[in-house]
Parts: structure tokens; C-alpha cells; sequence
């Protein structure tokens, strides 16, 4: 027992960071430790060793959750209180149906009530539609969350007439009802009515749920029309920090305190694959945020942002589904290290059609399994302290600072949108990531690496259009419109209900006849849909022909020799829906040539050892020429550069390697086998 209590005493020794430089030199055999440094998408150096040192270099930390900036956290005891929200965006074909879906999923661990207006595949015009989707749903146990878009009066007005003729308090009603008519506008280029009436109705909603539903937030400030364009962390938080304070100041303009406004402001962001930069965006949201409240003169209470956080649409794909339930699982353990209040796991579907029941469960379980089997919520900001996530969040709070001064510096993010500037550098970067997924040095693993050509595709029903052009009673508006002079515009829109009028007839009777200027918007996409288009592309040819497309790999010595190179080629080409069809390995170029002539093939790929190319090489590609005089031949690997001209005279057509762009590889190919293809792949 001595033995045991000396080694508990026992202390090893820290070795010296020179030490271990040192060390990890002599493993990269001479080379500097600088290649062991990645450049982010943010342009942040990150280091393959952090230690104390970097952490003291900071300054003084926060040192507990729910006090100074709160970066480590909006509440002093974290989730041991109350969890974050269980808060699936829920969608469906009709209201009936939408409404069985949430009373279902309610009952089955989701704990707020989630829909976004402008991703339902349905209008909600009417008391009547609101009546079909909440009929039977306890509001009086969850709280509620509606992304109304570009303005939320409307809505809102016809769930207060809702409430009021079921006898349900308005007050009693809490969860966020809000409208982000920037982050609209960024994903539309169109509003509307202009951006001055669309504040005056913001102001206006938040001054009669300040009384009438006090446990409400209206003012969504989205970071997710910048991340679903392409945007980096610093990105996507300088600008939802400068949509922010356009807000504040529109607020404060319209007779709200800053107090007001930063109490009923509900931040939303994605979390995407990078998992300990996502983790510090979050950390650094709330210090940012807290530092622009602090700036206008906001309490200490006040600079406690809510934080709703969604996994990424952006990384996820239509090929190999089932991968994104492990996306989505990893994102989600971000956003609740990162310390969100609320999380949406997106259904592993999502990019194909609506999501089902079982993807809805899948999704919304992912988040349960966190909460009750991986115990999350016992421990307080389990990030903190870190040494790479502390320098994380600093560096990217730091960053992100600076490019919100940029904006503010041109005008603001409206004069920054209307100017394009906005779109420009989310485009810069959105380039950067396709190259880097058209090369695969950005792996997507199911789509531009370790494809399935074999897997049975999710089918989804079609959905019905919806038609969305609906009459309007003009008397109606008329009336509402004279009715909105007195000042009290939620009142007036609630008698409105009360007659029946629509929420497109409210719409248009606060129109102020002014439009806000078109904008390029910037357009989501998904990181796969490059290597996605190309395998659409070969099942259409394959459909239409009746066999798949292929090429074929020439194999050179024994397995040990080739399988290396011929595994990367036939990976690559699978990318794109391409099969490879492998000959045995051949000791001759003879029998090589003879397999060739056997084959109905377009594209030979020999694979090999370089060692055997020089004495193979030449020789195969003169008879191969003399086989099959239309067939296109490539070596596997890239020449050296004293052979690249032996084997083009040979007759070798080039080389694939993993320098080469394997999206522009494919489209070679399928140009030359005169398959179509729509668009550039973005």
C-alpha cells in the first residue's frame, strides 16, 4: 500500500517545449515543424501544439460561465438547471399532417415547438391554417420558435386571434416569434417593402409582445444565410453582428431601449464540420455580441444573448445518406460544448425531400443520446480552459471584429449588401471550397471519396406545388390599411383576423409602396453537389444506355504492386459514378495488350509501381495505339519530369495523381463519352 500512496504523490516531469520541438523534428526527419501548421478557411495559422504559454498570452481569462462577456456560458450552473432545447424544425406536406408530426415528436423527447414560414411547403394565411397545425398541441407546456423571414406581423397577428378565440393567455406564451428581414434580403435579393417599414413593423411587434407576451423574443439576427453561401466562422459572425446593430439602431430609432431590444434578440447560427472551430464561434458569439450591448449601454443582464444553434445543411448530402446522421451527430456535440440554448439536428434526409418520421427520430435522438446518455448537461462549459479552444475563440472573436469594423466603416450591413461587398467575401471563400472539394483535399467521404455505386438511393414522393397566388380582398386591405393611420398596428391586424382578412391582405396593406432595392443574393448550396451533379449525370447515361460508365485499369505485377494506385483511380472515378473494371496483374506487355483488345473499353489506366513504368510503359502505349487507335491511355501516379515527354510520345494521353483535380478529371472523361452535364457542378 506504501507503494500505491508514493506513486499517487508521484509527479512526471513537464519536458521543455524546446524538447519536444525537438523530438517532433527528428519524426518529420529535418523537415521544419512549420509544415505541421494548417491555414483555416479563416485565415487562422493553427498550431499542432498549444500550452499554457498561448493561454498567457492572452491576457486574463473568464474564469466561470454566466458572468463578464459569458463566453463560457450563459448561465452560472450551464445545463445542470435546465438543458438546452430539444428544438427540431419540424415541416410537413399540410397543416394535418404537420400537426400529427409535432404532437408526436413533443411526446417523444422534442421540447420546443419549431417551424420556419418560408420552409413549410404550405401557406399559412389564416386563423384556419394556425388552427390545423396547433389543434391539440400543448402550448402551455413547450415553448414556441417561428422563423417568419422577412416580417412576422402578419403571422404573429393571426396566432394572437388564434390564442385569443381558444382562451389560451397571451401571456403565458414564451419562446421566440421573430423576423430577420436582412438575413432575407441576403438570401432572396428581394424584400417585400422597404427595409424602413420592415423596422417600423419590428418595432412595432416588439412593443406589443414587450405587454401582451412578455416571454417573447421578435428580432432573429441568422447567421445561417452566410454559412449555407459558403462563409467561414468569421464570416458568418461579423455579419450577423453587424445585421445586429442595424437592428439596435433601428430600435433605438422607434423609441425601444437597447435594453428592449437585446432582451427580445434571438441569435442563430450553424455549426458546420470543422468541430473545435465551431465550438470557439460560439464561445466567441457571445463575447462579441456582449461586447456590442456593453457598447450601446445595455444592462449586464441584457448582454446574455440566446443562442439558437441548427447542424449545417451545408455539409451534408443526397448520396450516402446515412453519413449524415454522423455529421449531423458531431455538429450537434458542438453546438452543446459550444454552449448553444436551443438546437435543430438536421434529419439525415434533408437534402433529398421532407423528412420522415424515422429521419425526424434519428435526428431528434441524436440530441437525446447527448442529453441522457453522454451526460452533457453535467458538466459546465467542458471546453474551458482549453488551450487550443481558448486561443480559438480569441483568434476568432479578434478577426471577426475586425471585418464587422469593415462594414460598419462602408455604411453598415445594408449599404454592405447593397454594395455587394457582403457577397464578395462570402464568394471568396465559397471558391476556395470548391476548388479544394473538386481536388479532394476536402474530403466528403460518401460523395468525392469512398463512393458507393452500389448503394439503393432514398426515394422520396414528389410534393404537389403549392400555389401560392391567392386572391386578395383590395376593400379588405383598403379598410386595414385607413384602420393603421391610428398607430396601433398589432390591434389592428388582430379585428382584422377576426374578419377573416389573410396574412398576404395584411401584407399588403402595410405596404409602404417603396421596394428595397435588389440585391445579388448569395445562394445556398452544399458542399457536395459538385461530384453529386456528375453522379446524376452517369445514371441518366446509364438509364438511357442501359450500362454503366467505365473505364478501365491495366494492372501491372503482382496485387502488392498495383492495388495502391488502382484502389485511388477506381476511388476517384466512383466520384462521379464511374466504375472501374480491373484487369488481373499482367507481367507482360503482351498479355496487356491482348486483355485491351478483349475489352470494350474507351479509357485504360495502367497501374502500377513507378519502378515498373519505365521498362512498361512506352512499350504498351505503342501497341495499345496500334490495338485501339480511338482509346484514351493514362498512367496512374504522377511521371517524373525527365519521363512525362518518353511516355507522350509513347502515346500516353497524361497522368491522374492526387495533384490532379478529380472533378475536372470526371468532366474530361464525360465530355469525351458525350455525356451532358448542367451547369459547373455550383
Amino acid at each position: 500500500m506504501s507503494d500505491v500512496a508514493k506513486m499517487k504523490e508521484a509527479a512526471f516531469p513537464a519536458p521543455p517545449m524546446e524538447e519536444w520541438e525537438q523530438e517532433a523534428e527528428r519524426s518529420l526527419k529535418g523537415r521544419p515543424l512549420e509544415r505541421l501548421v494548417t491555414m483555416t478557411y479563416e485565415n487562422i495559422a493553427v498550431k499542432p501544439l498549444y500550452t499554457r504559454r498561448d493561454v498567457e498570452a492572452l491576457g486574463p481569462l473568464e474564469q466561470y460561465p454566466g458572468f463578464g462577456q459569458y463566453v463560457r456560458g450563459a448561465r452560472p450552473e450551464g445545463y445542470r438547471g435546465e438543458p438546452w432545447k430539444v428544438s427540431q424544425e419540424i415541416s410537413a406536406a399540410s397543416p394535418s399532417d404537420w400537426n400529427e408530426a409535432v404532437k408526436h415528436d413533443l411526446a417523444r423527447g422534442q421540447t420546443e415547438i419549431h417551424f420556419a414560414l418560408g420552409r413549410l411547403p404550405f401557406a399559412v394565411e389564416s386563423v384556419e391554417d394556425v388552427a390545423a397545425m396547433l389543434d391539440g398541441v400543448p402550448l402551455d407546456r413547450y415553448s414556441l420558435r417561428v422563423d417568419a423571414g422577412a416580417r412576422s406581423l402578419p403571422f404573429l397577428a393571426l396566432l394572437a386571434a388564434y390564442f385569443k378565440e381558444r382562451g389560451v393567455l397571451l401571456s403565458s406564451v414564451r419562446g421566440a416569434i421573430g423576423m430577420d428581414p436582412l438575413g432575407a434580403w441576403a438570401e432572396q435579393g428581394t424584400l417585400p417593402c422597404s427595409l424602413e417599414r420592415l423596422d417600423d413593423e419590428m418595432a412595432e411587434v416588439t412593443k406589443w409582445t414587450m405587454e401582451q407576451m412578455p416571454a417573447v423574443r421578435t428580432i432573429f439576427v441568422r447567421g445561417e444565410p452566410y454559412h449555407n453561401g459558403g462563409a467561414n466562422a468569421v464570416q458568418e459572425l461579423a455579419f450577423s453582428l453587424a445585421a445586429a446593430v442595424e437592428y439596435i439602431r433601428a430600435g433605438l430609432d422607434r423609441g425601444l431601449t437597447i435594453d428592449d431590444i437585446a432582451t427580445r434578440m434571438q441569435v442563430s447560427l450553424a455549426v458546420g464540420a470543422d468541430f473545435f472551430m465551431e465550438i470557439a464561434k460560439l464561445r466567441a458569439a457571445r463575447r462579441l455580441f456582449a461586447q456590442v450591448i456593453e457598447a450601446f449601454g445595455g444592462s449586464e443582464s441584457s448582454r446574455r444573448i440566446e443562442l439558437h444553434v441548427r447542424t449545417s445543411p451545408f455539409t451534408k448530402t443526397v448520396y450516402d445518406p446515412y453519413v449524415n446522421m454522423l455529421r449531423a451527430g458531431a455538429e450537434a456535440f458542438a453546438a452543446v460544448v459550444g454552449g448553444a440554448d436551443g438546437v435543430h439536428v438536421s434529419p439525415f434526409d434533408e437534402a433529398i425531400g421532407l423528412a420522415d418520421a424515422f429521419s425526424r427520430r434519428i435526428a431528434r435522438n441524436t440530441q437525446l443520446i447527448l442529453l441522457e446518455e453522454a451526460h452533457l448537461a453535467q458538466v459546465i462549459d467542458p471546453a474551458g480552459g482549453s488551450y487550443y479552444v481558448e486561443t480559438l475563440t480569441a483568434n476568432i472573436a479578434e478577426a471577426a471584429w475586425k471585418l464587422f469594423q469593415q462594414v460598419e466603416e462602408k455604411g453598415g450591413m445594408k449599404q454592405a449588401l447593397q454594395d455587394g461587398f457582403v457577397q464578395s467575401e462570402v464568394e471568396a471563400i465559397a471558391k476556395r471550397r470548391l476548388e479544394r472539394v473538386k481536388q479532394r483535399k476536402e474530403k466528403i467521404v460518401g460523395a468525392n471519396v469512398y463512393a458507393n455505386l452500389e448503394e439503393t438511393p432514398i426515394e422520396k414522393p414528389k410534393q404537389a406545388a403549392v400555389n401560392m397566388v391567392l386572391s386578395l380582398d383590395e376593400q379588405r386591405v383598403a379598410d386595414i390599411r385607413r384602420t393603421l393611420v391610428s398607430g396601433k398596428w398589432m390591434e389592428t391586424m388582430i379585428r382584422a383576423t377576426r374578419r377573416r382578412a389573410t396574412a398576404r391582405e395584411m401584407a399588403a396593406a402595410l405596404a409602404d409602396g417603396n421596394e428595397a432595392a435588389a440585391i445579388a443574393p448569395i445562394r445556398a448550396w452544399r458542399l457536395a453537389e459538385p461530384f453529386e451533379q456528375l453522379r446524376k449525370a452517369a445514371e441518366e447515361h446509364a438509364e438511357r444506355t442501359g450500362s454503366r460508365l467505365s473505364v478501365h485499369l491495366i494492372n501491372l505485377g503482382p496485387l502488392v504492386r498495383h492495388q495502391a494506385r488502382a484502389d485511388f483511380i477506381a476511388g476517384l472515378f466512383a466520384a462521379g459514378g464511374v466504375a472501374a473494371e480491373r484487369s488481373d496483374g499482367f507481367a507482360s506487355v503482351e498479355e496487356a495488350v491482348e486483355w485491351v483488345r478483349n475489352t470494350n473499353g474507351t479509357h485504360y489506366i495502367v497501374c502500377g509501381a513507378d519502378d515498373d513504368y519505365l521498362g512498361f510503359v512506352p512499350a504498351l502505349a505503342a501497341a495499345f495505339k496500334q490495338a485501339k487507335p480511338n482509346a484514351k491511355l493514362y498512367v496512374a501516379g504522377k511521371p517524373p519530369e525527365e519521363l512525362e515527354n518518353t511516355y507522350a510520345e509513347a502515346g500516353v494521353d497524361g497522368a491522374i495523381h492526387l495533384g490532379s483535380n478529380a472533378y475536372d478529371v470526371i468532366v474530361a472523361f464525360f465530355t469525351e463519352r458525350g455525356v451532358a452535364l448542367d451547369g459547373e457542378g455550383r
